[in-house]
């Protein structure tokens, strides 16, 4: 494993209990202002009936959308984040990397109406290893909803090129946040790696800051394009030979 991706796992085993407390005292404003809810209204808009909720944490964002009716499961490598979001009363989640994904089986979904990643792909990798997953677990016409940093705010006085950076974010706590790698693509990248992976842009928001303005994030929407996985799209034209017609 490359040096940064093994950092990454690092960071967030050392960090997932102040990550559990960063998020559920509200102590990430960017979160509290503006993306929370801009990651529920991207989902929820798109009517979807089942998630995967990738990288989930202590599992805030699948609580959210159980609470709204919407079935689903939350996945993460970090065994600690997963044993606090079953803790809260729900056993929809699991450990999982996301190398091993496409193999994943979930015992009351077989194929998932959307795929979300909210701040989750931090690696090279995982962008890769995602939509990959995707070709073998979402539904005809799935989704990968993604929430990120803004890459024109996020870069910076960096140049604005693909690579990896270093994490200056700090919530809002008594210790500090052990120090992570993330790797920085463009807005370009972003959309043209997926496109390679058959993968359209469907839909992509900016949300703001309330007061300044300024974007804080990005959220892409992407609709699995063609080459639908065999299982998959066996199962929809199953039903509609069911019906009399052919594809």
């Amino acid at each position: 494993m490359e040096e940064n991706e093994k950092r990454i796992l690092d960071s967030w085993q050392m960090n997932a209990k102040l990550w559990t407390q960063a998020v559920r005292n509200k102590q990430i404003e960017s979160r509290a202002i503006a993306t929370d809810a801009a990651i529920v209204k991207a989902i929820t808009q798109l009517n979807p009936r089942t998630f995967l909720d990738i990288g989930c944490g202590e599992g805030w964002l699948s609580r959210q959308l159980f609470s709204l009716g919407i079935d689903g499961w939350g996945v993460d490598f970090c065994a600690d984040l997963i044993q606090t979001a079953k803790d809260s009363g729900d056993s929809r989640f699991v450990v999982c990397s996301y190398s091993d994904l496409a193999s994943q089986k979930f015992s009351t979904i077989d194929y998932f109406s959307c795929l979300i990643c909210n701040f989750s792909i931090l690696g090279e990798c995982a962008l890769d290893e995602i939509a990959k997953a995707g070709h073998a677990l979402l539904e005809y016409k799935g989704k990968i909803i993604i929430q990120t940093l803004h890459p024109i705010i996020a870069c910076g006085d960096s140049p604005y090129s693909n690579g990896w950076r270093e994490t200056s974010w700090q919530p809002n706590a008594d210790r500090p946040f052990y120090p992570t790698p993330w790797y920085f693509r463009t807005l370009e990248s972003w959309i043209n790696e997926f496109h390679a992976l058959n993968y359209r842009l469907l839909n992509l928001y900016e949300p703001s800051d309330p007061k300044t303005n300024k974007q804080i994030s990005i959220i892409f929407v992407f609709e699995r394009e063609f080459g639908y996985p065999s299982a998959a799209f066996g199962a929809f034209r199953s039903k509609l030979f069911s019906r009399g017609q052919e594809v």
